[in-house]
């Protein structure tokens, strides 16, 4: 802007101010772009939301109205008092007298700012179902994997289940088996007792011996057997009979943990226990023997074959020799020279391994803790539990057992007895009391009494109305 037309500008400002000044209502207003000397509250106007398009002057009774074309705004000020602007509203531009006195463009820069934020808003719009889409997407994702190891799990659930069945299942055909083995040895016992008694009384007495069949011994009745869990506190021996002298068949390692089959009682009283230890190998056809040379010894445990000779020693020169997996030989210590001065070892071979037989042991109850109410992974999980803590050997002892005792905890007691079915609480002057109750209510079977946190005692309803 020239020197020329500011002086002019200003002339026009001076103009209307003084006719406003004169006039008791405004007869005229005009739209300037930039005011040479706006007052303080305009340029704060300006400086908290930037410069306006247009100022008009002295129209429907205001002092100035400032012009935001594109915000499609309009603010009022008067001068009240005097010579002190004052914001009194806030106006929209289209469909207004002040539209009027916009040009073309200006109008149409209205219009297209407008366009410009609804297309700005509709795109938020569109980008925010887009993010949802995505989202939703991932979150399916993530569901249908969530589904798959869930079936994977409850997959593997099953076949533990299935196969702990199926392992119980051998344990009961073994114990059937081994307890039908037992009275049938006792018919036999009985049997031959009864007749060797009937021949020494017929030698005795010098009587025809009655050839009539001997009744049928009495059936005793089969011995209830035992179950649940047993575990070892300490290298334990485990005998193949529950005797003091017995032969021990293995060595249980540290908190090895057996399933229990059976128990009975020894010459001295003492409880034993019987396990499931482990299974062999059992022949069903015999072993094969056989000769293998020095050159090629079995005992090598490498990819490399063995060459076994069959048959006898003094016909090795006749056969052909077979080859043989080394660790499917096994060296039965004797040894022979052959008239070559060729050493060969004897060794079995050709076993049928279709044929597994369940090993059983006994324990001794003073070498361990018995457990009937958990299985044997309850056992290691609360065996991992209580390594975590830093409580005494008499306390984790106590909680292996079952037991509590006075002072106890309430994880003590939760890890011992498990989570109780109901819990009454009650707080009095003293502190806090609980009652924790075990057993499916109305019919409780015992209950736990708390004051501050620790056990006080503890009692058993033996009788519960059922």
């Amino acid at each position: 802007m020239s020197l020329r037309d500011g002086f002019y500008l200003l002339s026009l400002l001076s103009f209307f101010l003084f006719s406003i000044s004169c006039a008791s209502q405004p007869k005229s207003s005009i739209l300037v772009r930039d005011l040479v000397e706006p007052p303080a509250v305009i340029q704060e106007v300006f400086a908290r939301e930037g410069k306006s398009d247009y100022s008009l002057l002295l129209d429907e009774g205001y002092s100035f109205r400032l012009i935001y074309l594109c915000e499609n705004r309009v603010l009022n000020f008067v001068e009240e008092p005097q010579k002190n602007p004052v914001l009194v509203s806030i106006q929209t531009i289209l469909d207004t007298p002040v539209e009027k006195k916009l040009s073309g463009d200006d109008r149409r820069r209205i219009w297209a700012c407008i366009e410009r934020k609804v297309w700005e808003e509709h795109s938020r719009v569109e980008e925010y179902k887009s993010r949802l889409v995505r989202e939703r997407m991932q979150l399916e994702r993530e569901l249908r994997s969530a589904r798959s190891q869930k079936d994977l799990i409850l997959a593997e659930i099953a076949e533990k289940k299935r196969l702990e069945a199926e392992k119980q299942r051998r344990i009961e055909q073994e114990k059937r088996r081994v307890e039908e083995e037992r009275q049938r040895r006792i018919a036999e016992e009985q049997r031959k007792f009864s007749e060797e008694e009937r021949k020494i009384r017929y030698y005795k007495t010098g009587q025809k011996e009655d050839s009539s069949p001997l009744p049928p011994p009495p059936t005793l009745l089969p011995k209830v057997t035992e179950s649940g869990v047993f575990m070892v506190m300490k290298e334990a021996r485990i005998s193949e009979e529950p005797r003091e002298n017995s032969k021990a068949i293995a060595r249980a390692i540290k908190y090895d943990i057996f399933d229990v089959i059976n128990a009975k009682n020894n010459e001295s009283g003492n409880r034993w226990f019987q396990v499931f230890v482990g299974e062999r190998v059992i022949s069903e056809r015999g072993k094969k023997v056989g000769w293998s040379p020095e050159e090629k010894p079995f005992w090598v445990r490498n990819k490399l074959l063995a060459w076994v000779y069959p048959g006898d020693i003094g016909n090795i020169n006749n056969v052909k020799p077979l080859k043989i997996k080394p660790e499917d030989v096994q060296f039965t210590g004797k040894a022979s020279v052959t008239p070559l001065k060729l050493t060969f070892y004897e060794v079995t071979y050709g076993m049928n391994t279709t044929i597994r037989e369940e090993i059983f042991g006994w324990v001794e109850e003073a070498d361990g803790i018995r457990r009937s109410t958990k299985n044997k992974d309850e056992m290691r999980t609360l065996l991992k539990d209580l390594s975590k803590t830093m409580w005494p050997l008499p306390t984790q002892e106590d909680i292996l057992k079952g037991y509590i005792r006075q002072g106890f905890t309430r994880e003590q007691v939760v890890l011992s007895w498990g989570r109780p079915d109901h819990v009454n609480t009650t707080r009095t002057l003293v502190g806090v009391h609980e009652q924790w109750v075990y057993g499916e209510p109305p019919f409780p079977k015992s209950y736990v009494y708390f004051e501050n946190g620790v056990v006080k005692e503890w009692e058993f309803i033996r009788n519960s109305g059922k």
